[in-house]
């Protein structure tokens, strides 16, 4: 029996450079049977340029050319752009990896083994401090004007939650997620320019709405490269 054929997919930008040779070194050593996944980048660069990088060392890619209505908008075209390949190509899962994001090699084995529709591995927003789990429990009283990082993502209550099992929970991010080919399918990438708010929180509000529930396994822990984003150095 075949094993399901998966899309390692998501938006690059070129200010993710910093950490792409390390994402994309720890991609090719993934466990997962190399015939069955194909790597997939929405790269929404100002230029080409980043584009004919990626499609020159074997990326399959396409450009996303900057939205008139804002950055957020930006990155959900990306993120539709995905989506729309995986449904085309007939993929049986998303894997949505962030490019600033490294998991454990066998991740994709150890995220199928769950046997869920939509099902993350977790990571940390943030350094020192500021560093909090991209972990959301509850669903917000008001599920549609919800920040995103807000502060009810677990913190007090993290020593008990990351005790190595699969849990339900209402936010998890897009950063590294296996999204069934029946969810992809249903639920589009979008914003709502009304609230300043990632495609990632309305995704997490429309699987809600469609009674689609979202899984975290804590026992996936990943690291994630994003210092730059508080000009912090590693």
């Amino acid at each position: 029996m075949l094993m399901p054929k998966i899309l390692i997919c998501a938006p690059q930008h070129e200010s993710k450079n910093y950490c792409f040779d390390v994402w994309f070194n720890n991609v090719k050593n993934f466990t997962y049977p190399k015939d069955r996944v194909e790597v997939f980048l929405a790269d929404n660069s100002k230029t080409l340029d980043n584009y004919n990088k990626l499609t020159s060392i074997g990326i399959t890619a396409i450009h996303v050319k900057e939205s008139s209505r804002g950055l957020l908008q930006t990155l959900t075209d990306s993120h539709e752009a995905c989506r729309l390949y995986a449904i085309k190509n007939e993929f049986d899962f998303m894997f949505h990896l962030e490019t600033d994001i490294i998991p454990p090699l066998d991740v994709i084995e150890r995220l199928l083994n769950n046997c869920k529709k939509v099902c993350s591995g977790t990571y940390d927003l943030f350094y020192g401090t500021q560093r909090r789990p991209m972990i959301q429990i509850d669903e917000p009283y008001d599920r549609n004007i919800r920040e995103y990082r807000n502060p009810d993502f677990i913190v007090e209550e993290e020593p008990l939650f990351f005790d190595g099992k699969v849990k339900q929970v209402y936010h998890a991010g897009l950063g590294c997620v296996l999204i069934h080919k029946s969810v992809f399918k249903e639920v589009e990438f979008r914003v709502d320019e009304r609230y300043d708010m990632h495609t990632d929180t309305w995704f997490a509000n429309d699987c809600y709405l469609l009674n689609i529930n979202i899984y975290a396994d804590t026992s996936v822990q990943c690291e994630h490269l994003n210092s730059t984003w508080l000009g912090i150095k590693n």
